[in-house]
């Protein structure tokens, strides 16, 4: 097998698990764990007799979830269940290595034991890079269980943890093959007991005190008009906040989280994430729930929580109830109140300058209004009596100039009768004078017409001579113009003709 190809075969895997836990509401290691997955992609099992072999798949997993761990694998294409071979001569069935024994101890565990909580307190606790080894230990008879707490888990717990504290926690229990030690791989874990959550409580607030995240509060802006709440969609607390928020258009989006017990945590974390990554723009987010004891709060007083609260971009109001100790979320967000109402409250007194200015606001704006228009009527009569009278003198201007204009043409008219006679009489007088002009220029025409004749070069040709140019075109007077080989040209009385110098005779 390729290694393009086992990664997807380990993908759609995964993706098979975090199906059926989610469809369950097992948890996903307890479904396949990523180690039997491997094991899985490393021997492709073809079969439930061959799936039935890999570590971590027990009886009741094949039951339940066989037939889909092999249709993932082969698709459609899966081999009928072979008959069972018969035991090898001499092979005992009835007996085990010691690592079979221990495998099977293992899924006998993991499948009978998968949904059990136990609660004790923590003894030798002791941190390593490699994860957190503790014991519990029964308050009564003082027995002992080892736990192993990874890395990843530790990390996610947002809580404080040392010796004493009373806890509750679930994961899979199996033997370890090295040391053939039994332990509990431990996956969840909540604080027990008014003395360890108020232990826990005291501690967390300290730490997130000397940070600083007790000390930013930024103001809510003015006017909101969308809230992000995340809540329960089932709890009272959502509809008694709707229902004191003004009918001022706001626009609520809620995401559904539990808001007690194991999973509250990750819920109300990826609730605040949600809306600061999809909706960026929101005026302010809320999140709340009904009043409780410090067990029920824990998730309010976890320091994931408040760390993810104090990075929110979107400013936050805290809507949780309390007896007597606020929760960190309270101390950390912008905003706290106590209940659902009093953040609907909260919101709508954002609106509370408009509402409160509204009535002068408008009062002014009719007056400003109403007197603004009689300012305008008033110009507008103004104007109105000035081009009246504007009309009034530009009508008595035209009549006086329509009355000098018929004045003008009676004049006009009379003028060109003079004109007209005077022109008359002075035609006569140019006509003689024009006359006179042209016969003295037709005289004159005639002299120059024979003076011209009388030099015309053509009348020398005539008599025999000619002209010559070179081949620039000028007119050949002497032998100095002209070379031998040179094309003139000659013109004679009547025609033209060309021809080449053959000597020069000086």
């Amino acid at each position: 097998m390729s290694k393009i190809k086992k990664s997807e075969i380990i993908e759609r895997l995964v993706k098979l698990r975090d199906e059926i836990a989610s469809r369950t509401g097992m948890e996903s290691y307890k479904v396949l764990q990523y180690r039997t997955i491997e094991n899985i992609v490393a021997s492709m099992p073809s079969t439930l007799e061959e799936l039935k072999e890999i570590k971590g798949i027990g009886p009741k997993k094949l039951a339940q979830f066989g037939k889909l761990i092999l249709i993932t694998i082969h698709g459609d294409r899966i081999e009928e269940e072979k008959d069972a071979e018969p035991a090898e001569a001499g092979q005992d069935k009835g007996v085990y290595t010691v690592s079979e024994f221990l495998d099977q101890v293992n899924d006998l565990l993991a499948d009978h034991l998968e949904d059990c909580r136990i609660q004790g307190e923590i003894t030798g606790m002791s941190e390593h890079p490699s994860g957190v080894y503790f014991a519990l230990k029964d308050k009564d008879d003082e027995s002992i269980l080892n736990c192993y707490l990874p890395p990843s888990v530790y990390h996610s717990l947002g809580l404080p943890l040392e010796d004493g504290l009373e806890v509750k926690v679930s994961g899979l229990a199996n033997i370890w093959k090295p040391k053939g030690k039994f332990s509990l791989r431990v996956e969840t874990i909540e604080l027990v007991g008014a003395g360890s959550l108020k232990k826990a409580y005291e501690m967390l607030k300290q730490k997130l005190e000397q940070e600083g995240l007790f000390r930013r509060k930024r103001e809510l802006p003015e006017f909101i008009t969308s809230v992000g709440v995340i809540t329960s969609r089932t709890g009272a607390v959502i509809q008694d906040f709707i229902e004191n928020l003004a009918p001022l258009g706001i626009m609520v989006n809620l995401f559904d989280a539990r808001v007690e017990g194991r999973y509250a945590v990750n819920e109300v974390r990826a609730g605040v994430r949600w809306f600061n990554e999809r909706m960026p723009e929101l005026d302010v987010l809320v999140i709340m729930r009904g009043g409780g004891s410090l067990e029920d709060l824990q998730a309010f007083n976890n320091e994931l929580v408040g760390r993810d609260i104090f990075a929110s971009r979107i400013p936050t109001i805290a809507a949780i109830g309390h007896d007597r100790d606020i929760p960190v979320v309270s101390l950390v967000a912008d905003q706290a109140v106590s209940t659902p109402t009093a953040a609907a409250v909260l919101i709508n007194n954002s609106w509370s300058r408009l509402l409160e200015e509204l009535p002068l606001r408008s009062q002014e704006l009719v007056y400003n209004f109403t007197k603004e228009l009689q300012g305008q009527l008033q110009k507008q009569e103004n104007m109105t009596s000035k081009l009246t009278h504007y009309l009034l003198a530009m009508i008595m201007k035209i009549q006086e100039l329509a009355n000098r204009f018929k004045a003008g043409m009676a004049k006009l008219e009379t003028g060109i009768i003079n004109v007209k006679k005077q022109l008359k009489e002075q035609s006569v007088s140019l006509n003689k004078i024009f006359i006179q002009a042209l016969t003295d220029f037709n005289k004159r025409l005639v002299t120059q017409e024979k003076y011209l004749a009388s030099v015309n070069p053509e009348n020398n040709l005539k008599l025999g001579y000619s002209i010559v140019r070179n081949r620039a075109g000028q007119i050949v007077r002497s032998t100095k113009d002209i070379g031998v080989g040179e094309i003139v040209l000659t013109k004679l009385y009547r025609g033209e003709f060309d021809g080449e110098v053959k000597k020069i005779i000086k």
